[in-house]
């Protein structure tokens, strides 16, 4: 049975189905609409096909972007009744260069980053929601390769920390989801939490009651 996997923790966004004799493939730096686009993506990944599982990022990125993947996630896994198997962002883009120091980056807007490092496919530090300066710190001045968005971003301060940014540094890890999917838990959509790390600027008054 195919799996279908969903990243929309970064500006590009990402559909994957596997385990079908021609894999189906969508990626697309997105600034706006997202939820459009990714339907229409998954709508034809997903046509005749059973699915064993979704597997889907929950977190660290943007929190409008998340939901968006997460909710669709969550449509697809409770109409098909399947489960879902929920991913790190930052843990899923570790295997984008799987060998060595890796440093993950995703900008989390307002001049920080989403970031956590990992040493030959192993997290080796906590998620953190930092500045720039302080996620290339993570690696002590070790050479380390750079991925995520965040990356980009800041390739200067990465390449002045002796940190390298990789080619494929802003792609959805969409097969490297599916290999993570196989090797994890899966549960019903309903017991999926998202981890945002950061907590939102907009929140209720006190008045509220909540």
């Amino acid at each position: 049975m195919a799996v279908l996997a969903i990243d929309t923790a970064g500006p590009v966004v990402g559909v994957f189905l596997d385990g079908v004799e021609t894999p189906f493939k969508y990626t697309e730096r997105i600034t706006r609409g997202a939820e459009i686009t990714v339907s229409v993506a998954i709508d034809r990944a997903i046509k005749g096909v059973s699915l064993s599982h979704v597997v889907v990022t929950v977190g660290p990125g943007a929190f409008t972007s998340l939901r968006v993947g997460v909710a669709m996630a969550l449509g697809v896994a409770t109409a098909r009744k399947c489960k879902v198997s929920q991913v790190s962002s930052l843990r899923a883009r570790a295997g984008i260069a799987p060998e060595g120091l890796t440093l993950v980056m995703l900008d989390g807007r307002k001049g920080r980053a989403y970031a956590a490092l990992y040493e030959d496919g192993v997290q080796v530090s906590e998620e953190l929601d930092v500045s720039p300066e302080i996620a290339v710190g993570l690696a002590n001045g070790r050479p380390f390769v750079a991925v995520g968005e965040g990356a980009e971003v800041w390739r200067e301060i990465v390449e002045s920390s002796g940190g390298i940014v990789s080619e494929d540094a802003c792609r959805p890890p969409l097969e490297e989801m599916v290999a993570l999917s196989e090797k994890s838990e899966k549960v019903d959509p309903q017991k999926v939490v998202l981890n945002y790390i950061r907590e939102p600027d907009a929140k209720l008054p006190k008045s509220a009651g909540v």
